[in-house]
């Protein structure tokens, strides 16, 4: 099975900002996720993107607020 790989833009539709990206790059190295980058070019960003596995962003997205908790738990 071939893992699709996309970017936080292409899965929200919309650019997600530095805070969102940097929380979901976060989760998905606690979490072993394997992630590649891309170059991209257009009127308002000139540079690398991170590439997420669609399933852990469909994963991620749909259970924020329970992965959020969990995380909050395990560092007390």
């Amino acid at each position: 099975m071939e893992v699709k790989y996309i970017s936080l833009f292409d899965y929200l539709g919309r650019p997600a900002g530095k805070d969102v990206g940097a929380r979901v790059n976060e989760r998905a190295r606690e979490f072993g996720v394997l992630t590649k980058d891309r170059e991209v070019e257009c009127e308002s960003y000139k540079g690398k993107v991170n590439l997420y596995p669609e399933a852990f962003l469909e994963y991620y997205f749909d259970n924020l607020n329970n992965m959020d908790a969990v995380y909050e738990k395990a560092l007390v």
